[in-house]
């Protein structure tokens, strides 16, 4: 099936978002199917009048354009509720491990991954905090089992992996060459890659392409550091044991300020977009037979710049939600 129809977004009102990729939205058809993903998985696996609920829904509150349309525009359009509920589900993992002790997020990700295995279906118990996440990424598990696609086996593996080691070092970083790694990690990237590829009924051959492995690794690094640049002062006044941004990290590699850090790091995103539009003409040059892999740069480039621009807009990262409210 082919992608809902995208329309280019009007960037130039928004000085906050300073990429130079160009931001494409499928929004406009894509909407109605996107919401009835988000409302499936922020009801099932949030609480009602939880901190965890109302965080789901104001993340969704973006006037300038709602994430899953911005950043997976060329995804097929009966695939995108899909993408929706697995990246939805993320994120509100992440808010509720990242309340907890390091050594109980862990053993509560381990809890959660037991939902992938059908030798676990009869296994209820949900930890800590794991419980509706858990009954819904099983459910979840059968609904994509169903579809009958051969590569929801790696999809479904990719998946796990991610949430074995997304918070599963406590580490303090040092330099921003020794953070990024474990960033990507912790944005579950090789997994929205995977996800990617599936959702765009990507082959298997494309992944182990040498120029699909850089370029990936470039927009890898450009997400997540613009996810860093924009969520600081939000990140900066949670109660955790564990900030895990690239702001802290400049400014104990370099011994420099908050406001320094940032405009180091926003030089850092600057000079990886400016490789990766060099790469992707590189790859644009290949010959017919690399069909598929332009396909697939060409929707990586989408999902930075609209992830990107959901960044430089979002009243989560711009207005964050007062304790009182939470």
């Amino acid at each position: 099936m082919a992608p809902f129809p995208s329309q280019p977004v009007d960037t130039a009102s928004i000085p906050s978002y300073f990429s130079s990729l160009p931001v494409w939205s499928c929004e406009q058809d894509a909407l109605p199917t996107i919401r009835k993903a988000l409302n499936d998985t922020i009801y099932s696996c949030t609480a009602p009048g939880s901190k965890e609920r109302k965080k789901a829904e104001y993340r969704h509150t973006n006037p300038a354009g709602n994430l899953f349309g911005l950043a997976f525009a060329l995804c097929e359009a009966d695939r995108i509720g899909c993408v929706t509920k697995l990246i939805e589900f993320l994120c509100i993992v992440d808010d509720v491990m990242e309340n907890l002790p390091f050594g109980e997020a862990c053993i509560e990700h381990a809890i959660l991954r037991q939902a992938l295995y059908k030798t676990y279906d009869d296994d209820q118990y949900g930890g800590r905090a794991a419980s509706k996440m858990k009954s819904y990424l099983r459910e979840l598990r059968i609904e994509l089992i169903s579809l009958n696609d051969p590569n929801t086996s790696l999809l479904l593996k990719t998946l796990d992996t991610s949430l074995r080691d997304r918070d599963s070092d406590d580490s303090e970083f040092q330099t921003l060459a020794e953070y990024i790694p474990y960033r990507k990690t912790n944005f579950d990237y090789d997994f929205v890659c995977q996800l990617v590829r599936w959702a765009m009924d990507i082959p298997p051959v494309v992944q182990e392409n040498i120029l699909a492995k850089s370029y990936e690794h470039i927009i890898g690094v450009i997400v997540g550091l613009t996810n860093d640049y924009f969520s600081w002062e939000m990140e900066r006044q949670q109660p955790t044991d564990r900030i895990r941004n690239a702001v802290p990290v400049l400014m104990k590699e370099h011994s420099i300020s908050e406001v320094q850090a940032k405009s180091i790091l926003k030089e850092v995103i600057v000079h990886e977009e400016r490789k990766a539009r060099e790469l992707r003409s590189e790859i644009m040059n290949q010959g017919e037979e690399s069909e598929q892999l332009k396909r697939y740069v060409t929707e990586m480039e989408i999902f930075a710049a609209g992830y990107g621009f959901w960044c430089a807009t979002c009243p989560r990262y711009h207005r964050p939600q007062k304790e009182e409210y939470l």
